[in-house]
């Protein structure tokens, strides 16, 4: 069944200061773009009817996504990211939030070149900063119609926001503690414009 467009998590996890792009798979060429908002993991009722690449549905041609357990929410000395202070919290980050980062990239797609901090940090990275969002990683449209053009002109780019929205900003958000974006609230800490510039 090829009925495309699920708005997932990316849409979902855009929220913040901005609405909130979508990652919609590219549709077949003969359906019509119709988008259906239907949210991310962190807040959605349906879920995607996407799968994700490497879940036991994308290798059978069915729509349901393989489910993981949760993650503990990592800890340093028995605090979380937000109870840390600088140092605490980049022990942390090289201890648990990168390894997975690392497994995600890797599992997603195994020819990604190494994940390090500045994967996602950047320039951050040399001055300490680990200022975010990056302005030198993939910037994404800022608003829910430039989102799905987008990814519908860009389906390779469809496939990572649903991989970000669906794998690694749930995992970022469950080790770090963090609330991922839920479009139904408007409410979270974590979403694509964590990482991502936004633009106009």
């Amino acid at each position: 069944m090829k009925t495309c467009l699920v708005l997932v998590a990316a849409l979902a996890a855009c929220g913040s200061k901005k609405p909130a792009p979508a990652t919609p798979p590219a549709p077949a060429p003969s359906e019509p773009a119709t988008p259906v908002a239907v949210g991310s993991a962190a807040g959605s009722d349906a879920g995607s009817a996407a799968p994700a690449a490497g879940s036991d549905a994308s290798a059978s041609g069915g729509t349901q996504q393989q489910t993981e357990p949760p993650l503990e929410v990592a800890k340093i000395d028995g605090k979380t990211y937000k109870d840390l202070d600088k140092k605490g919290r980049a022990e942390l980050m090289k201890k648990f939030v990168l390894p997975k980062a690392k497994e995600l990239f890797a599992a997603f797609d195994p020819t990604f070149p190494e994940v390090t901090c500045k994967t996602c940090h950047g320039d951050g990275v040399a001055d300490h900063s680990f200022k975010m969002p990056n302005p030198k990683i993939k910037q994404l449209p800022g608003t829910e119609k430039g989102f799905v053009i987008w990814v519908h002109q860009h389906p390779e780019e469809a496939k990572w926001a649903g991989f970000m929205g669906e794998k690694l900003e749930p995992a970022m958000g469950q080790l770090m503690g963090m609330t991922v974006f839920n479009p139904k609230t408007g409410q979270g800490e974590l979403s694509c414009n964590t990482c991502h510039v936004l633009t106009k």
